[in-house]
């Protein structure tokens, strides 16, 4: 094959990766605008994932320098993963903001609620989904500006309780850290087991979730205001782990 011929396969299929990620993101972003609509419309619960970007990046780098062959699923998208599934078994969606790259893992983008947001709104909209949401799982595996942001606006007021934090620390370093004064509900990466269940620090409140979701939709949607909601549904006990 000729170098031009070579140039014009490779600028093809770039192109196409491109469509593909176009229209992907179309689709999740979609999706995650229908769950925010119901929300507002009959109060229908619903987690999001946060995370840092970085951690891929993290991630990647070690495999190059222990030159293992890079992961097909890292930490931070098996995480958002996991939860997704393990949610929709209750028929309970989870929204996360799309990450460059993530289409090329996923099958059904429809499944995959996720909001494309430019520079200048994505903090007013995560703020907004964040309170609205009845469960945070907040991945925190490498520390950036905009998880710096996250983790502040998380740590404030009843968020915090509803916000289960995810690290691949060890208990020890945890206890140490005291970041469970911040967030009372933390959970080492390590604890996690792979696709077949969460960390019984979610259980409450996925519990909590399920209740409101057998609510009738018409009480439900009178207490979509985040302080009216917890006074109607208030938020279980911490485990107190590691107090």
């Amino acid at each position: 094959m000729s170098n031009e011929a070579l140039a014009a396969e490779l600028c093809a299929k770039a192109i196409t990766k491109l469509v593909m990620s176009d229209a992907k993101t179309k689709i999740m972003h979609k999706a995650a605008l229908s769950v925010l609509e119901r929300y507002e419309n009959t109060g229908e619960p619903f987690a999001v994932f946060l995370s840092s970007w970085a951690i891929d990046e993290v991630y990647r780098t070690m495999d190059e320098l222990l030159g293992r062959p890079p992961r097909k699923v890292n930490a931070r998208i098996g995480l958002e993963r996991q939860v997704r599934i393990l949610l929709q078994k209750d028929k309970l969606d989870t929204v996360a903001v799309y990450r460059k790259g993530d289409f090329e893992r996923i099958a059904i983008p429809q499944e995959w609620p996720s909001l494309s947001l430019s520079d200048d709104e994505w903090r007013a909209r995560v703020g907004q989904v964040v309170q609205w949401a009845d469960l945070v799982v907040l991945f925190w595996g490498a520390t950036t500006e905009g998880l710096t942001w996250e983790v502040e606006m998380c740590a404030s007021g009843s968020i915090a309780q509803k916000t289960v934090v995810v690290t691949p620390a060890a208990p020890r370093d945890i206890f140490l850290s005291q970041l469970y004064k911040t967030f009372p509900r933390i959970v080492p990466r390590s604890e996690i087991p792979p696709m077949v269940a969460l960390h019984p620090e979610f259980t409450s409140l996925i519990d909590r979730m399920k209740a409101i979701k057998l609510a009738d939709p018409q009480v439900r949607s009178k207490f979509v205001d985040p302080e009216k909601r917890l006074r109607k549904f208030p938020l279980p006990p911490v485990s107190g782990r590691f107090n």
